[in-house]
């Protein structure tokens, strides 16, 4: 089916575009949402004068846009928040969030949605994103999350604890090893013991065996 767009679609593209699509799609959520209309002679003609008026509107977004990615450059905010000894976040950052943030930081007003932001923050570390100012306009963003002071000694104390458990399993292992090889080493000589002392007795027996037996022959002549 072919549609006009009436506003522009980051997929489909801009105002007055003729584009082919599905049927579905069309009827069920571009035409109810406002991003077209069918492709009539009539709705091309109209759309024009729209389009006519919207080329003006559009220059100014675009200028405004540039201006706003000038002044953002590339913005870094800073989150300092409470965390448990695992690091693991209490709740999340959200797109609401980074707003409000950069609002409070930098006065400037920003929409939630205009922040490329996959899935909710959960851990501590840097993320790098963008901020989607108008249509290909995007502007860098670095989000920081870093723990409070609190949470700081309380990680540290954990990463300490778990520091020392493994040292005392290395040491614990390594001890076994020792008490092992040691084992091996003490049952090694023994069975070195027996053996010397089983050829030993067979040595003698075999020397005792030879004098009968020669005192034997002797006894005979």
């Amino acid at each position: 089916m072919k549609v006009i767009l009436t506003k522009y679609h980051e997929k489909l593209g801009d105002i007055g575009d003729i584009v082919e699509v599905r049927s579905g799609y069309a009827n069920n959520y571009l035409m109810p949402n406002g991003f077209a209309l069918p492709a009539t002679r009539g709705n091309i003609n109209q759309i024009e004068l729209v389009k006519q008026a919207a080329l003006k509107v559009e220059s100014r977004n675009i200028a405004d846009a540039e201006e706003l990615a000038k002044k953002l450059g590339d913005l870094k905010i800073t989150f300092v928040v409470k965390t448990g000894k695992e690091g693991k976040l209490y709740g999340s950052i959200t797109n609401k969030d980074i707003a409000e943030k950069i609002s409070e930081e930098k006065k400037i007003e920003m929409d939630k949605k205009k922040i490329d932001l996959q899935e909710h923050i959960k851990e501590l570390g840097e993320y790098k994103t963008e901020l989607k100012l108008y249509k290909e306009i995007k502007s860098p963003l670095t989000i920081i999350v870093e723990p409070d002071n609190e949470s700081k000694k309380l990680i540290e104390a954990n990463r300490e604890e778990k520091a020392k458990a493994e040292t005392e399993e290395k040491e614990k292992d390594q001890k076994t090893k020792d008490q092992k090889i040691k084992k091996n080493k003490a049952e090694a000589k023994d069975k070195a013991e027996a053996k010397d002392k089983a050829e030993a007795k067979d040595k003698k027996d075999s020397g005792e065996k030879s004098k009968k037996e020669d005192k034997e022959t002797k006894a005979k002549s």
